[in-house]
């Protein structure tokens, strides 16, 4: 190979690499909160119900019958959920408050910061399981 050529395919290999990255940059955020997001109850249900009727043979008639409890037990899931993340919240808060006992007025202030940051930044980008509340 050619010293020449040898540079294009660097060049061509480091702005492929660059250009994945930019892509990644730009869309990673997007399709994180999009697909690794809960399910809601109601698509919950359909998936539960269609694996059922597939992997099962379900009649229509079984199904009309199972698909009630499957849309209770999905929504029991989601408040499960939702419960749980709100406890997390509270335990966040708890911590955060007992912390102040401790610390200066100038690091609670600086610690009043950090929790706003937290906030806003869950808000926006949400946690791992975020409440659908967007």
């Amino acid at each position: 190979m050619t010293k020449a050529r040898s540079w294009k395919v660097v060049l061509y290999a480091t702005l492929i690499f660059v250009a994945g990255l930019f892509t990644g940059v730009l869309a990673g955020p997007h399709l994180f909160r999009t697909f690794l997001r809960p399910p809601t109850a109601a698509e919950m249900s359909r998936h539960i119900l269609g694996r059922l009727q597939s992997r099962l043979a379900l009649t229509p008639e079984q199904t009309a019958q199972i698909k009630p409890l499957v849309e209770q037990t999905a929504s029991e899931i989601d408040a499960i959920r939702e419960a749980t993340t709100k406890q997390i919240a509270d335990r966040i808060a708890e911590s955060t408050a007992k912390i102040s006992a401790f610390i200066t007025p100038e690091q609670k202030a600086k610690l009043d910061q950090m929790e706003a940051e937290r906030r806003e930044h869950m808000r926006h980008a949400g946690p791992f399981f975020p409440p659908r509340l967007r």
